[in-house]
């Protein structure tokens, strides 16, 4: 009798301290629907904040590689110009100047994914040249006009920059 009350007293000790499962409890393995879906939305809200700044991020780098290529043109402007000591001649849109490749880096091209340069040479007063970017992407031209020194100006989906 004594060894049985000291076995009931052992294992209600043992049950106390959570080591060996109540008797009709099931021992729980994985998670429950409730638990998964609360998971499945808090990380819908992060996602659905973080897209529409990951979107941001992506015109703004999308927007300096137009501003990188407008300055690749404008170093080349002035390389031309000390060189042969006139400006290029205005051209058609998405065109190279002639003679102006010779200061552009190898496989530089007017012509891009989502945009065309163009290169305008006005001749005088108020401004003597400047490059377009030619895109139907509003924000990607907003942005990179936003980004860059004045003056500067858009006409449609023409957004224009003037280097001189």
């Amino acid at each position: 009798m004594i060894a049985r009350q000291s076995a009931m007293a052992q294992q209600g000790s043992a049950a106390r301290q959570g080591s060996v499962p109540r008797q009709g409890s099931i021992a729980r393995k994985g998670m429950t629907l409730i638990e998964l879906l609360v998971v499945v939305l808090i990380i819908s809200i992060l996602a659905a904040i973080a897209q529409p700044r990951m979107s941001q991020i992506i015109v703004k780098a999308r927007a300096t590689d137009v501003i990188a290529d407008l300055e690749v043109i404008r170093v080349a402007l002035y390389s031309y110009q000390t060189a042969v000591n006139v400006w290029p001649a205005d051209v058609s849109q998405g065109v190279i100047p002639a003679g102006l490749d010779d200061f552009l880096p190898g496989n530089f091209s007017f012509v891009k994914d989502n945009y065309t340069l163009d290169y305008e040479y006005w001749g005088g007063s108020p401004f003597l040249m400047g490059v377009a970017v030619i895109t139907s992407d509003v924000e990607l031209g907003l942005t990179a006009l936003d980004m860059l020194s004045s003056p500067k100006w858009t006409s449609g989906n023409k957004y224009t920059w003037v280097i001189e």
